[in-house]
Parts: structure tokens; C-alpha cells; sequence
């Protein structure tokens, strides 16, 4: 019985909770609904999120080659 009770407590908790959405929706304003809907601005955002993603893993192939080439020195 206590099991049961444990396993239809989360439902019985999320049936109580009034379902508010108005949390998630964003106000956009005028400005940003033009830029999303400009071509060349979505271009822009995929582009540069290419440039950094590869900019980011071309740093981290860097940082590996140097510490293989790092000796520890006994001091």
C-alpha cells in the first residue's frame, strides 16, 4: 500500500498544479521579430556559431599538442 501511495504521490502533486505557460512565453519586440526574419542576420548567427564551435576545438587540438610535447621536469 505504501508503494502505491509513493508512486501515485507525484501525480496526485502534478494534477493539483494549475498549468501557467506564461512563464515560458518571451515578449519579442518589433526589432527582433524583423532580425528573425531577416535572411542574412539567421546567416550571421549559424555562421558565427560555426567560426566559434571550430575556433574552440581547433584551441583545444593546440592545448593537447603542447602538454603531449610538455616534460616534467624532477625538481
Amino acid at each position: 500500500m505504501i508503494k502505491l501511495l509513493f508512486l501515485l504521490f507525484p501525480l496526485l502533486l502534478i494534477a493539483q498544479v494549475p498549468f501557467d505557460m506564461s512563464a515560458y512565453e518571451t515578449k519579442k519586440s518589433e526589432a527582433n521579430l524583423q532580425a528573425s526574419k531577416n535572411v542574412k542576420v539567421t546567416c550571421r548567427l549559424v555562421c558565427d556559431k560555426k567560426v566559434y564551435k571550430e575556433q574552440k576545438i581547433s584551441d583545444a587540438i593546440e592545448f593537447y599538442k603542447k602538454s603531449k610535447d610538455y616534460k616534467f621536469s624532477r625538481d
